[in-house]
């Protein structure tokens, strides 16, 4: 059992204790410069998007006042392009309960630093906007429609970067 420092120290043979020493500060250095090359967080901004996105959601569409327990099951896909300024057109195709619209909206945005914005335009005559979330450094968004006031839509999906 007192032998074990001895064993130790012959399982490196002929290493000085100097050539040890830096070996260790070699490999402290190398430990170092890896957690400082770690990746940070990304922060985010309207130039976050920025070209085309295919959208795809579904949920159940309404009117505003008419309760939630009245609403039509709907589902739509369509082609976001954001300008990375704040601004986007889009071309939608939605089917509310069987009928089949095609809307080309125009419309803002939002992002906020840490990826979570919002999507804005007025279909009808009514304000619609969605609440997202960026995902995948940007090729990816989730959304939840988020109206104000309310329209009685349950609607939600996602976009991928094309």
């Amino acid at each position: 059992m007192k032998n074990q420092n001895i064993m130790f120290t012959r399982s490196i043979p002929n290493m000085s204790k100097a050539r040890l020493f830096r070996s260790v500060l070699a490999l402290a250095g190398v430990a170092l410069i890896m957690q400082v090359s770690l990746p940070r967080a990304q922060a985010y901004d309207l130039s976050s998007l920025n070209g085309s996105y295919a959208d795809s959601g579904s949920g159940f569409a309404g009117r505003t006042g008419v309760p939630v327990s009245s609403a039509w099951a709907a589902s739509g896909a369509g082609l976001f392009t954001f300008d990375g300024a704040g601004n986007f057109t889009a071309t939608l195709v939605l089917n509310n309960a069987g009928i089949t619209i095609q809307r080309n909206p125009t419309g803002t945005y939002t992002v906020n630093a840490d990826g979570t914005g919002t999507i804005a335009w007025t279909s009808f005559g009514t304000p619609i906007s969605r609440f997202f979330v960026i995902g995948d450094g940007g090729k990816q968004l989730r959304y939840v429609q988020t109206d104000n006031p309310p329209t009685g839509a349950v609607f939600g999906g996602s976009m991928v970067k094309q």
